[in-house]
């Protein structure tokens, strides 16, 4: 007897078919999607992981976890870096912070191809020395941060040829002035920053090298005395910052163009007033200036008048 086979269509078992292949396609291509992250995450790693310094791998730094954001961007944190790397005259910012660096001879960024940089990061290093030809060659530098260093003086000349330089933040060191030269000479520098430093006194000659600062930042040093005609070489000056100093009166001598901002929170001339002063601005700096000329320097609690 011959058995006949029913070819009748079935809609159930379509269906069945239909949703099992697109099942095994769904698994399918979730491993796919899977192998390719697997492989992406490995190259990633492969390129990045940090390197240790060796004198090869710094006499020429291609690390591409070097830069930042191009090559235009050269940091080197945290390297155990005894002296600056070799650079290229395409780099514009180097930062070498948290190394080890003690001294900056004179051309060292000249001779390791700096020549176009903008902005110098060098804090937290261990420099104690820096010669006065240190920036020599540098001329477009507009920024240098020397914070958190063991520096104890700057030779006037150091910045004299850097005819671009802005800013210049050596705070957090162990600078005091000398009372027979100017700290630096610079006339393109605006902001000045010098916090946490040992400086105690600020004499008339201290100011006289940078006749364009408009910001000085002078902060968290003893500074008990300050001279008579220390700021009237600052005649752009628009902020002082005294705070947390050892500062008792300003003098209208002081001045040839009042500040239009004076900090003096936390400084013992604050605390003759009650409330204690903070930032004086605008015309008030002028006529704390001028009663503080009109009194005699005493102890006399300034509130009452």
């Amino acid at each position: 007897m011959r058995t006949s086979v029913d070819f009748t269509y079935n809609p159930r078992g379509s269906l069945y078919m239909q949703c099992y292949l697109l099942k095994t396609m769904a698994v399918f291509i979730s491993c796919v999607f899977c192998l390719l992250f697997v492989m992406i995450q490995a190259i990633i790693i492969s390129i990045c992981t940090p390197l240790t310094p060796t004198p090869s791998s710094l006499e020429s730094v291609t690390s591409p976890c070097s830069s930042r954001s191009s090559r235009k961007d050269l940091i080197l944190l945290s390297q155990g870096l005894t002296g600056i790397p070799k650079g290229s005259e395409e780099i514009e910012t180097l930062d070498v912070s948290y190394n080890h660096i003690q001294h900056l001879p004179g051309y060292i960024f000249w001779n390791n191809s700096y020549i176009n940089v903008k902005k110098l990061s060098l804090q937290q290093n261990r420099i104690s020395n820096v010669s006065v030809d240190a920036f020599q060659g540098v001329r477009t530098v507009h920024e240098i941060d020397l914070s958190d260093n063991m520096i104890t003086s700057i030779d006037p000349y150091t910045f004299n040829s850097n005819t671009h330089l802005q800013k210049m933040v050596i705070m957090n060191n162990r600078l005091r002035f000398d009372r027979l030269q100017t700290f630096i000479l610079s006339t393109s520098i605006q902001y000045l920053v010098l916090s946490n430093n040992q400086i105690d006194q600020i004499y008339e000659v201290t100011f006289l090298g940078v006749p364009n600062l408009r910001s000085l930042v002078l902060n968290d040093n003893e500074v008990h005395q300050i001279a008579t005609n220390s700021f009237r070489a600052l005649n752009k000056l628009h902020y002082l910052s005294l705070a947390n100093t050892g500062v008792y009166r300003l003098a209208e001598s002081m001045f040839k163009h009042i500040p239009g901002i004076v900090n003096l929170e936390g400084t013992p001339l604050s605390l003759r007033f009650e409330p204690p002063l903070k930032k004086v601005t605008g015309q008030s700096v002028t006529q704390l200036v001028e009663l503080l000329n009109a009194m005699p320097e005493s102890g006399e609690d300034l509130s009452k008048l």
